[in-house]
């Protein structure tokens, strides 16, 4: 019953990541007590591949946002993000990582380092759902929860998953929140 109440979950948050990311919906305001939004796509490197039998795997990201949220009302400010994480046993099915840390660079020159400490993962209708929680250890927002959920689909076929170098891209949409 309990995995039914998380796959719904993963499949609402799918299609919100995936609505939000298509027409840009920002929050209501930033600073003042009030979340940070930022959305857009992501592009991600495994190594060594994802393959079906466990392996440690390094996982690297690059995401361009647009973020929501940032002082005034209706103002949207790009943002890059850079995220690390190494995972002890990740495979094609399972993409989990203990441990992430990501750098957002925000277009007006301030900055947010972000420590993940927990995720889960699950396959929705052809797509992987990543959800990663943590905290903004630095920089804008210092202090602040941090949420972040990524719908990918692979660069190449599933079948990638049956070779020896496994599957070593994948792109798709990502969201960022940042609670106060």
């Amino acid at each position: 019953m309990a995995l039914g109440r998380h796959v719904a979950g993963m499949v609402m948050c799918a299609t919100a990541l995936v609505g939000t990311s298509v027409g840009w919906v920002p929050s209501a305001q930033a600073h003042g007590g009030e979340a940070v939004v930022c959305a857009g796509r992501e592009s991600i490197a495994f190594s060594p591949g994802l393959t079906l039998a466990s392996r440690p795997t390094d996982v690297t990201a690059r995401a361009a946002y647009r973020c929501g949220g940032s002082g005034a009302p209706g103002q949207v400010l790009t943002a890059e993000g850079r995220l690390s994480a190494h995972s002890p046993e990740s495979t094609c099915v399972t993409l989990n990582s203990g441990r992430a840390r990501e750098t957002v660079r925000y277009g007006d020159g301030s900055a947010s380092e972000i420590t993940y400490t927990r995720s889960s993962a699950g396959r929705v209708a052809g797509l992987t759902v990543v959800r990663m929680t943590g905290t903004v250890t630095e920089g804008r927002g210092k202090g602040s929860a941090a949420d972040r959920t990524i719908a990918l689909l692979p660069h190449t076929l599933p079948t990638a998953c049956l070779t020896p170098e496994g599957l070593q891209q994948a792109a798709g949409r990502v969201q960022l929140e940042i609670h106060p």
